[in-house]
């Protein structure tokens, strides 16, 4: 069963780390919504340093819903903030070709692929394309979703927000709609048991 986790703000930044790890994941505050991984440039890139600090918060039953980073480039900051939405890893300095996106089948968010020297303008332009390209059923499923959303307005919004979240996270459409469904089933059935 698909669990709903609960969505963070990561921050990214440079910094010198102890220990000689590469990142190192802090000031997490689920309540809040945010959480802060400094990475060492010299042992990581950002990408990395995202990659690391999503797979520590998803043990704990957290997702990161939009990545900002701290005192770095505009099109380097553009292109996270845009992955992020899609809660896509970026891996900078890939031996692609040209920017994609890939799916994993382990269940692992996807990764957006930007060869070494690609501009990372041209590779934020690309995004949704590749993304769209990758993952169709992901696609289509925010598609329902944004109509759902059109017709209903904010009486459903933030489940419908939700739902996005977790299928951008998973990247399985159907095991999310079958989750909510038994969720909801489980909600009807106890709201019927009498008191």
């Amino acid at each position: 069963m698909t669990t709903i986790p609960r969505d963070l703000t990561l921050t990214v930044r440079r910094g010198p780390i102890n220990d000689g790890y590469a990142a190192y994941l802090r000031d997490v505050r689920p309540t809040d919504g945010t959480a802060v991984v400094v990475y060492d440039r010299h042992l990581a890139n950002p990408g990395t340093a995202v990659w690391l600090a999503r797979l520590i918060l998803r043990r704990h039953g957290c997702a990161v819903r939009e990545v900002a980073l701290d005192a770095m480039g505009p099109d380097i900051t553009a292109l996270f903030r845009e992955a992020s939405r899609l809660r896509l890893n970026i891996e900078l300095g890939s031996t692609v070709a040209a920017p994609r996106v890939i799916t994993r089948d382990d269940g692992e968010p996807a990764s957006y692929l930007v060869p070494a020297g690609w501009s990372l303008t041209d590779a934020t332009e690309r995004l949704a394309g590749a993304h769209a390209e990758a993952r169709p059923d992901v696609v289509r499923a925010l598609r329902r979703i944004e109509g759902f959303k059109r017709e209903h307005g904010d009486f459903l919004g933030v489940a419908l927000d939700t739902t996005a979240g977790m299928i951008l996270e998973s990247g399985n459409p159907t095991g999310v709609w079958d989750s909510l469904a038994r969720a909801l089933a489980l909600v009807d059935e106890r709201a019927k048991v009498p008191a």
